[in-house]
């Protein structure tokens, strides 16, 4: 993995560290939230080509439709996608070949 590649693993990293303070609170729903669509509208354009980044935004799309249809709570929205987010997290740190733990 080249240096450069390195960088953007870390900073996705510290990004979705960021935006995991979004889904928190399990009782607040984002999804009503515009500062944070705003967020990661920004964070698609900034990383077009990263699917990582774009399955977030796609699960985190689908999950508040699932909301505001009451086919789930928020509560079961935040966990399916914490744990998406995880998934995903723990899948760079495999990518950049390193063992310490990323501040997360």
């Amino acid at each position: 993995m080249t240096v450069r590649n390195s960088r953007l693993v870390l900073l996705l990293a510290i990004i979705l560290v960021f935006l995991a303070g979004e889904v928190a609170v399990a009782t607040e729903n984002y999804c009503k939230d515009h500062e944070s669509w705003k967020e990661w509208e920004a964070l698609v354009e900034k990383y077009p080509n990263d699917l990582d980044v774009r399955a977030l935004h796609a699960l985190r799309i689908g999950l508040c439709v699932k909301v505001e249809r009451g086919n789930v709570t928020v509560e079961q929205a935040t966990l399916i996608f914490e744990r998406a987010r995880e998934a995903i997290i723990s899948k760079k740190k495999a990518e950049t070949g390193k063992s310490e733990k990323l501040e997360l």
